[in-house]
């Protein structure tokens, strides 16, 4: 049983999919956790896949406080609740893309403190929040269940083009440049999530072996509404138990199948290197038709000891290494989990 509780425990510290386990927790049993996970990024994904730094000395930085909790309804179903407190920021260079046109009264200078564009951008508040019901149709020899999950925004403004939802295409954005480049209508997309409803579901696979060794296979299909492509998604995890401690690794998947629908032109570099003093007017621009599409492989591993009979910590790192129209980023997480049995009679 103490092999179970720290399996069952450290499953449900992670925030992502690959969290969900096959092995429910007991009627009665539930799991409090509350984990922090601090993320940065340099560089993104476009449509090849091939990561690239962000112009202007672009930098990326997140922070996460997720609050939740699983219980076992039954033997066989559990349900879980997550709340994620989110900031995120985006830093770069300020650039001057439109030189001052001929005949303006205004000087160098005036023109420039009037046209200077700056997509550094930083929001916080709650972010998606997400639930699920796990039900077990096999233990044994292979543990085997299914998952409903259900991922709710909470009224955050969803991303947009760089200059906002106008305009919507690449030919738009050359024909009036002039209009559309201006301080004010910077969006870009720095947001607490895509701003719609997912629903995934999916089955999960689980194995243990004598060697207090388990692997976990999870297969899903992401339903994303609000125009976004929907997604197949998979994720596989091993994890090795050394007396009291966990060590873990996993791999998890996310490719779109669908097409999503287009929510503006994102501005990004065709040098992402070039200095802004260097930029030219619209000479560097890469213009890009964004849709609500995303891929990504992300790798990560972590380690779980136990603090108490109940209380555990989990400590890992993560990373996507490849993608689109996401970021490389670095994931940095700690997290706290106490099991309870919400039955258990008092001694007299």
């Amino acid at each position: 049983m103490r092999r179970a509780t720290i399996l069952t425990s450290a499953l449900a510290l992670c925030t992502t999919s690959a969290a969900a386990s096959p092995w429910t927790l007991p009627r009665g049993n539930a799991v409090f956790a509350t984990s922090y996970n601090f993320q940065s990024a340099g560089q993104e994904f476009f449509e090849e896949r091939v990561a690239r730094n962000f112009p202007l000395n672009g930098r990326y930085t997140g922070h996460a406080f997720t609050f939740g909790v699983r219980a076992g309804l039954t033997d066989r179903l559990e349900v879980e609740l997550q709340v994620p407190i989110r900031s995120v920021t985006y830093d770069s260079d300020p650039v001057l893309l439109l030189p001052r046109p001929a005949g303006s009264t205004l000087s160098e200078f005036q023109w420039a403190q009037r046209n200077i564009i700056s997509l550094s951008r930083s929001t916080s508040g709650v972010g998606d929040i997400s639930a699920a019901a796990r039900y077990r149709l096999l233990l044994r020899p292979v543990a085997i269940a299914a998952e409903l999950r259900i991922k709710v925004p909470t009224g955050y403004n969803g991303p947009a083009g760089t200059f906002g939802a106008q305009p919507r295409t690449s030919a738009e954005f050359l024909a009036n440049a002039a209009q559309f480049v201006a301080p004010a209508n910077v969006r870009d997309d720095v947001t607490l999530g895509d701003g719609q409803v997912d629903v995934t579901p999916s089955v999960l696979f689980g194995v243990s072996f004598p060697s207090r060794t388990f692997l976990r296979l999870d297969v899903g299909y992401n339903v994303r509404f609000g125009a976004a492509a929907h997604q197949f998604q998979s994720a596989i995890r091993v994890g090795q138990l050394f007396g009291e401690v966990l060590f873990y690794g996993w791999a998890q998947f996310a490719y779109a199948v669908t097409t999503g629908d287009l929510i503006g032109v994102s501005v990004a570099a065709i040098d992402p290197d070039l200095p802004a003093s260097q930029y030219g007017g619209t000479n560097n621009l890469l213009l890009r038709e964004l849709r609500l599409e995303r891929d990504a492989l992300d790798l990560g591993a972590g380690v779980i000891f136990r603090l108490a009979p109940q209380v555990e910590m989990n400590v890992g790192y993560a990373r996507t290494i490849w993608g689109r129209n996401t970021s490389a980023t670095d994931s940095f997480s700690v997290g706290i989990a106490v099991r309870a049995d919400l039955l258990r009679r008092p001694a007299r």
